[in-house]
This record gives C-alpha cells, sequence and structure tokens, in this order.
C-alpha cells in the first residue's frame, strides 16, 4: 500500500486561515494557536522545498523518518529521487483547510490541490517541529 499519493506530490502550499468581514462590519480573523501554526509552517516547508525541487530536504525534514522509509519501500528507489520525480512542481497550489485537528502530539489536516483533489495529512510533533507522518488521498474531483 502507498502511504503517499504522487497526485499529493504536485503541489505547493496557498494557505489560508482568516476569516473575512461582511458588509460595513470589520472583523478580525481568528487567531492562529501556535500549534495551528506550527502546522502551517512545516506545509510552507513542504511549498517552498517542492518549487525548488529539494527531494532531500522534504525527505529528512519534512516527512517522518517512517513516511521516508515507506516511499523508498513503495517506489525502491530513494525517498529523495522519487519525491523530487513526482513533487517539483514551480507553479501548483494547495489550500490548507481551516478545521486541522489536534490530539496530544498529533494532528490531521485536510488539503485540496489546485486540480481539486483532496487528501489527509497526518503529523506528529517531533523536537518541537510537525512532520507529515502519512497521507491519505481522498477522493477523485468530480468532472
Amino acid at each position: 500500500m502507498r502511504v503517499l499519493m504522487p497526485g499529493l506530490l504536485a503541489f505547493a502550499i496557498a494557505a489560508t486561515l482568516g476569516a473575512c468581514g461582511s458588509g460595513s462590519e470589520k472583523k478580525a480573523p481568528p487567531a492562529v494557536s501556535a500549534q495551528q501554526r506550527g502546522v502551517l509552517d512545516t506545509v510552507d516547508s513542504l511549498q517552498a522545498a517542492s518549487r525548488r525541487g529539494d527531494g532531500q530536504q522534504i525527505c529528512t525534514e519534512i516527512f517522518t523518518t517512517r513516511l521516508a522509509r515507506s516511499i523508498e519501500a513503495a517506489s525502491k528507489t530513494t525517498c529523495a529521487k522519487e519525491v523530487k520525480e513526482k513533487l517539483f512542481s514551480p507553479q501548483a497550489e494547495l489550500a490548507l483547510g481551516r478545521d486541522v485537528q489536534f490530539k496530544g502530539g498529533r494532528a490531521v489536516a485536510t488539503v485540496r490541490e489546485q486540480t481539486g483533489k483532496v487528501s489527509t495529512l497526518m503529523l506528529v510533533q517531533q523536537a518541537g517541529a510537525w512532520r507529515i507522518d502519512a497521507v491519505k488521498p481522498g477522493p477523485n474531483p468530480s468532472s
């Protein structure tokens, strides 16, 4: 079973968590928690590394060791090579959902690619940073 979906690997991040005001009222966007900021930072790092085609950084600093090893086992090549071949996309975009869920040192976030594909990222907190531990593909978008 592949843990990492190739379609998800072709993206960059455009994360927004603010809310818009309506009418003449100006509402302040809800505050972003430190945990949410940490997940956003991980996704931003993934975007930057993806745009550069830096598979090594993705596999050693953004993915957990478990995910990197799973990619290697599934692809029969190094994680960095597989990720660089599948992830590099300088103009792709991904939106991070507002409903990031946290439980202890784990988080679940929903992402939508520019193609409309939805995936779920499972993240774990390691040494104060959030790392992607698994990716679960969602349903394909309707055409």
